[in-house]
């Protein structure tokens, strides 16, 4: 999908420079020469008159930002001073909403994971005038962001407000095994021992889980083994009620983004109140009310999950629900080898999917210009941002500088799809990178496409740590055909006016979804008594707005 070639930004790198007036025939000579030498002069003024910019950015306060070695070249390459006011990362939300507070804030915001701007955000800070609009500067100045909106789908979409804007640049960073979270894995060697294959329906699913409780399979005497496990954070419902209906939500209770729902040719619907999420239920239930779901599996933390895994040094988990094996057994423990993906299960009505964040990765922002800047100051701004948008401006801005982070690849160097390399990175030992201060690491709007990050050097031992990404790249690619056609997308650009309103039916309803699902599969309501009242109930949480106002966002999407 990304084409490979990086593109010069020479051209958008030249200072500007004032065109003369029109000139008569007897004056042309006069005039070009007159022209020539004026460009030259107003070059030279421009190279002794560097662009002041302001940056408040997120990173390691212990390091001297201004002298770090990326930033030097940023200054050459702009024709600027960049004053980089830094933040550390459990400082920089509260940092941030300060300085907007008192009106002390920057020119440019450059943020990452850890304090992105939401849609919300960004509509308020855009309609009063503290975020400027990008499109004319984009359009004018930067040409490889143009690029990239082209090449990715959902880019533009992503952070184009309701009223045409562009106030934010994303981070684009496609983790494809991200993508695909809701994994399980089972133990192979389990599976060896009882002459089973990896299921493919929900009814050899259960009948594995009944074999795994029956057999002592880690062979020390105990019926201690767990058929199937997970944890707060890692449902074990999720991966299996997309054998009935699509899921993707998580831990919902505590999230402020919308859960359960599910798109259907454009129209925005609630899933845990179909009959197939119902049936879902109904043998999730079965699992659980027969001893084969952990009876911790919806109250214990990551640790807790890490620690019943690993007890005595043994495998006691069958069935592990997680992004990845090292979420319950650790890297060093030989026993996370044994562990291989479940590819979707075909439930009893042939629904085979997988939750997919794909879609989702586009629409916070890391980067932003505010009023605080002049024109000259706009402009070294978004051709800042328009190099970190290149290959060549990502790979120098978050993995540091060729020949000391990383190299070219060679013939020997494979990457995770068996080819070439393009990259290869240089290990290097401890706090060798800190010290090194030549990067900036991951923040602003770096462009890391699935192609580009497949594209680096990977071991292809599996087993090793070493390995472990081409092993999830290759678990994620077992799941990748079911993805839906269709989701939610990452931002929603909801009406200010109804902002306050959508953030509490978001919470009530999350909540109250999140905890009926674990009361009905653990036993504490009924689905025979009980799911009539359940469904009732979401009159009183008003979930008819609730869609309306998700639906009103959605199509507003459609539209950029």
């Amino acid at each position: 999908m990304i084409k490979k070639t990086v593109i010069s930004l020479l051209s958008t790198l030249l200072i500007a420079i004032p065109v003369l007036a029109g000139c008569s025939k007897n004056d042309a000579g006069s005039d070009n020469k007159a022209g020539s030498t004026s460009n030259q002069a107003a070059t030279a003024d421009a190279k002794k008159n560097p662009v002041n910019l302001k940056i408040f950015m997120v990173g390691d306060p212990e390091l001297d930002w201004n002298k770090n070695k990326f930033t030097q070249e940023m200054n050459e390459k702009l024709n600027a001073k960049l004053d980089i006011q830094i933040n550390s990362f459990e400082t920089v939300k509260d940092k941030r909403q300060l300085a907007i507070t008192s009106g002390d804030y920057p020119d440019v915001f450059m943020l990452n994971w850890s304090d992105l701007i939401s849609p919300a955000e960004q509509m308020k800070l855009g309609q009063q005038g503290v975020l400027i609009p990008l499109n004319d500067l984009i359009d004018k100045y930067a040409p490889n962001i143009k690029k990239r909106m082209a090449e990715i789908p959902t880019y533009k979409s992503g952070v184009t407000a309701p009223d045409g804007n562009i106030y934010v640049l994303p981070p684009i960073n496609e983790c494809y095994h991200c993508f695909i979270g809701a994994k399980m894995w089972v133990n192979s060697e389990w599976l060896k021992k009882l002459n089973m294959e990896v299921p493919k329906t929900t009814d050899d699913f259960k009948k594995m889980l009944e074999a795994f409780k029956n057999t002592d399979l880690n062979g020390n005497g105990q019926k201690d083994e767990v058929p199937l496990s997970g944890s707060k954070d890692n449902r074990v419902d999720m991966p299996l009620m997309n054998a009935f209906t699509y899921a993707d939500y998580g831990n919902c209770s505590s999230s402020k983004d919308p859960c359960y729902l599910t798109v259907s040719n454009g129209k925005v619907e609630m899933s845990a109140i179909k009959p197939e999420f119902k049936a879902g239920l109904e043998y999730l239930a079965s699992l659980y009310a027969e001893g084969l779901i952990d009876l911790g599996a919806y109250t214990q933390d990551n640790p807790a999950y890490k620690r019943l895994a690993n007890r005595d040094g043994i495998a006691t988990i069958g069935v592990g629900a997680a992004l990845h094996p090292y979420v319950f057994i650790g890297p060093d423990n030989p026993i996370n080898t044994q562990y291989e993906p479940i590819p979707p299960l075909k439930g009893p009505n042939g629904v085979q999917l997988t939750a997919y964040g794909g879609y989702k990765g586009i629409g916070s922002g890391a980067f932003a210009i505010t009023n605080k800047a002049n024109k000259d100051q706009q402009i070294a701004a978004i051709k800042l941002a328009d190099f970190l948008a290149t290959d060549e401006g990502t790979t120098r801005e978050t993995m540091g500088e060729k020949g000391v982070q990383w190299n070219d690849g060679t013939a020997s160097d494979l990457d995770l799809d068996g080819k070439q390399a393009k990259y290869k990175p240089i290990p290097l030992k401890g706090d060798e990178s800190k010290k090194l201060n030549n990067a900036w690491g991951e923040v602003g709007p770096f462009v890391k496409t699935k192609a580009y990050r497949a594209s680096w050097a990977a071991d292809q031992n599996t087993k090793t740590p070493a390995g472990y990404e081409l092993r999830l790249y290759q678990a994620t690619k077992l799941y990748d055909p079911f993805k839906p056609k269709e989701t939610l997308p990452g931002s929603l650009y909801i009406d200010p006016a109804a902002l306050d309103e959508y953030g509490l039916l978001v919470t009530n309803i999350n909540k109250y979804v999140d905890e009926n699902i674990i009361k009905f599969i653990t036993g504490n309501k009924k689905l025979a008594t009980d799911w009539d009242a359940y469904v009732e109930g979401f009159k009183k949480l008003k979930l008819d707005r609730y869609l309306e106002l998700t639906q009103k966002a959605l199509d507003s999407s459609k539209k950029n």
